[in-house]
Parts: structure tokens; sequence; C-alpha cells
């Protein structure tokens, strides 16, 4: 199978439940601090979209490592600032209708920024030998001696 669908899937669930969690949080009226609508475009949006331009480009030495570092933070980002930080886009500062849907939504894009940068690790694992070896020496430090 092409390893670009194998990518492309959960990156394009990804985006589904972004739009879901823009949905959501217009219904909800959560307010963003002054930061979140940039990193979330650039980071979360931008980022994933280049990277998956070059995987299908079978840029995949670039693709891949840029899939990842843009997932990875953003599931970071999402956490901190929307599960613990005490913030107004915090999804436990919200309430009424819709805040069940926010919640869910906020959660599905951590969960699926995870299983696409996963996805993106194993491209990077099939394709760059200096990252199985460095991913390999992790793994098994005794091998490498």
């Amino acid at each position: 199978m092409d390893p670009r669908l194998i990518v492309t899937v959960p990156v394009l669930t990804y985006y589904v439940i972004m739009g879901l969690f823009a949905l959501a949080q217009s219904t909800v009226g959560a307010t963003f601090t002054q930061g979140q609508p940039a990193f979330l475009l650039v980071v979360g949006v931008i980022g994933p979209l280049i990277a998956l331009g070059l995987v299908w480009l079978r840029n995949y030495i670039y693709g891949a490592p840029l899939l990842v570092g843009a997932l990875l933070p953003t599931a970071w980002f999402i956490c901190y600032f929307f599960f613990v930080h005490d913030n107004p886009a915090n999804v436990f500062a919200v309430g009424g209708e819709g805040s069940t849907a926010y919640l869910v939504a906020t959660f599905g894009i951590v969960a699926t920024s995870l299983i696409s940068a996963g996805v993106s690790c194993w491209l990077w694992y099939q394709v760059s030998p200096q990252f199985r070896t460095a991913v390999d020496r992790f793994i098994r430090p005794e091998a490498a001696e």
C-alpha cells in the first residue's frame, strides 16, 4: 500500500476534527487569548498541510519529520491551554449548549494529532536510516555496542 495514503487518512481525520472544534468553539462562544489563534493556524493547520504536501510529492525525508514537528506541539498546546491553563477557552470554563461538543472535539484534536504523529514517525522510520538507527539505539542500547 502507498505510504502516502497511510499518512493521509489520520491527517485528514485530524483536519475534520479541527473543523468540528472550530464549529463547537463558535457555538459555546469561547474566546481565545491573544496567541492561541495564531499558534493553531500556523503550527496546527498550515504546518501539517505543508508536510502533507511534501509527503504527497514523495519528499518523505522532510515531510514526515515536519508532520511530527507540527502535530506533537499542537497536541501539547491543546492539552495545556484547553485542559489545564486557566483561560476563557478552557473546556471546563465554558458551559451551556455545545460545551460537550467542545470538550469532545478538543480531546479529538489531541487524539488525532498523536495518532497522526505516530503514523508519521512510522513513515520517518521507514525512509530515514539515521532516524532508524537513533530509534534502534534508544530501544536496544546493548545492540549498538
